[in-house]
């Protein structure tokens, strides 16, 4: 008779992770299958981790470029891309530690390199070995996806998968798609020293957030040399001796020694055999209620794969909710609705909660922003790029809007408020300590107020108060 294990998670990125490591160290006796030897997912070994170590790199070589607005005499850098990449590889290297088969075979997980399938609705096989299991959890993540542009098949060009480790940095380079992935890698490339062109198909770019902080951002990138092109679209590709000729929409021909694809992602489900196990999918993702449940209610998802908001930290919050349904049978459910996003560019682009046009939608709904050069921390700095906005709905923040150095950071106050519904007040009356950027959040939030503080209302009282003291 064969074993029938308490949970099998398929797919060692970090929402499967955070699912293997909990349920194996309360105890159930856990099967983690990861196609790759290498644990971590997307986005330690081709995403968050090395762009944001790339992202670093081309900061310090921008910075000593332009020391002149510090005071100090600039340099110019050269750039050593294999000591760029071998940078990436240590941060990456450094992380996969806490990921790695020894550290999960120490919690008690049975680890299995492969790549699995469903043979029945609640069975798994990996190579010849079939797995069976009281519950599964389905945690393959995403792939980037590949137009169907006609010749681009036929020549070479670059994926999240292989863009941090190219043995020579290109002259120039044409990225496709102006979402976070293509304006992070197009300001990077930039700064180390390549010729960056973005080509997008809607009228702007991070079509998803702010459009004030999609307009800042391209005007910075325009300034240090990135070249915009936006509502167009790439009708066909060719290379002649390894330069890559791109026709645009509009007649435009471009050429560049490298071609990045960064338009969206795929949720990785075509080897799986999901028909096999009864799990409802779409080219989308895997469809999942707000419990993760599959159409197979003894089948979960979470992560990439499930085609809701591609983060990590969205991963980890529904392996969360995973956790809580499976081992401790609480009837929990997922909300997207105070979901932090971040673009690391320089500036950072953040935000949560309600749109400015969902807010002007409410019957007391409020904008109100503060411009970054009038924060003291960001003058001393020289740093001064940006606006921040925050929405209210009868005095309680509903969401906020940020383009300023470290956004990235100075989001997580304003999305706690947005989660608890916190009054502005609350806001207000922290104390934020003097010069530091996350009193950002207190000059944004006293935006609120202003006008209701100096209005001829308040000046008649204090007048009246002033008359009777």
């Amino acid at each position: 008779m064969i074993k029938k294990r308490d949970l099998v998670v398929i797919g060692g990125g970090a929402g499967g992770l955070v699912v293997a490591s909990v349920a194996a160290q309360l105890g159930l006796d856990v099967v983690l299958i990861n196609k790759e030897e290498a644990m971590g997912g997307d986005c330690l070994h081709y995403g968050c981790v090395p762009s944001k170590a790339l992202l670093k790199s081309a900061s310090v070589a921008h910075v000593m470029r332009h020391a002149d607005r510090w005071g100090v005499t600039p340099e110019s850098p050269s750039v050593v891309i294999k000591a760029v990449n071998q940078a990436i590889k240590d941060a990456i290297d450094s992380i996969q530690v806490h990921d790695s088969r020894e550290r999960f075979e120490a919690l008690g997980c049975e680890v299995i390199t492969g790549e699995a399938y469903f043979t029945s609705a609640a069975q798994v096989q990996v190579a010849d070995r079939k797995i069976d299991a009281k519950r599964i959890v389905i945690a393959t993540g995403s792939s980037a996806w590949i137009p169907p542009i006609k010749g681009l098949d036929q020549v070479e060009f670059l994926t999240n998968e292989d863009m941090f480790s190219l043995p020579a940095l290109p002259k120039s380079m044409v990225i496709l798609g102006g979402g976070p992935i293509g304006v992070e890698m197009a300001q990077a490339y930039s700064r180390l020293g390549t010729r960056v062109t973005i080509i997008e198909l809607a009228p702007r770019l991070l079509s998803r957030m702010d459009v004030d902080s999609s307009n800042i951002l391209a005007d910075a990138l325009s300034s240090e040399g990135v070249s915009i092109v936006l509502d167009n679209e790439v009708v066909e590709v060719t290379e002649q001796e390894n330069v890559k000729q791109i026709i645009l929409k509009d007649g435009t021909r471009l050429q560049a020694e490298a071609l990045l694809v960064a338009i969206g992602r795929r949720p990785v489900v075509d080897s799986l055999q999901l028909e096999k196990a009864d799990v409802s999918y779409a080219a989308s993702g895997i469809k999942v209620n707000r419990k993760m449940q599959t159409s197979n209610k003894k089948i979960y998802a979470c992560g990439d794969v499930t085609g809701e908001m591609p983060l990590t930290h969205v991963a980890e919050l529904q392996a969360g909710i995973v956790i809580a349904n499976i081992l401790f049978k609480m009837p929990k459910k997922v909300n997207y609705e105070v979901i932090p996003s971040v673009v690391y560019t320089d500036p950072e682009v953040a935000q949560v909660g309600v749109s400015v046009e969902q807010c002007k939608k409410l019957k007391k709904g409020e904008v109100h922003q503060f411009e970054i050069s009038q924060l003291d921390r960001a003058v001393t700095d020289n740093d001064k790029t940006g606006i921040a906005k925050i929405l209210t709905d009868k005095g309680r923040v509903v969401g906020a809007h940020i383009i300023a150095p470290h956004a990235g950071e100075l989001i997580h106050e304003l999305a706690l408020a947005v989660q608890e519904k916190m009054k502005v007040s609350k806001l207000t009356s922290l104390v934020h300590a003097y010069p530091s950027y996350s009193q950002l959040n207190k000059r944004l939030a006293g935006q609120y107020y202003k006008d209701r503080l100096f209005s001829p209302f308040t000046k008649k009282m204090v007048a009246l108060f002033n008359r009777l003291s």
